[in-house]
């Protein structure tokens, strides 16, 4: 997908904790099993059960764990009356 210069690229964070925790649950663990199991602090967990976003390698190693691509959260914002282009956009009809 080809974007205009005005769309901006969003991470999905509030989706993105959904996933992690979704994969806690059915691992039957608590937050702090998680924190213990990837190296990272409770409080950082803490924060995002408080919509605050880790740092890079907390979302690293929580991707990791929870076996999930941090691309699949990323979604484009368009500022209002802004299009974007496909890419099936520039190929010609048959």
């Amino acid at each position: 997908m080809l974007a205009e210069d005005s769309a901006l690229m969003k991470f999905d964070f509030e989706k993105f904790y959904q996933a992690v925790n979704a994969k806690r649950e059915e691992r039957a663990a608590s937050w702090r099993q998680v924190a213990r199991e990837i190296g990272i602090g409770k409080s950082t967990l803490a924060r995002m059960a408080q919509n605050k976003r880790p740092d890079a390698d907390g979302l690293a190693a929580l991707s990791f764990w929870a076996e999930l691509n941090p691309a699949d959260f990323v979604f484009l914002e368009q500022p209002a009356g802004a299009s974007v282009l496909l890419k099936t956009d520039l190929q010609p009809s048959a």
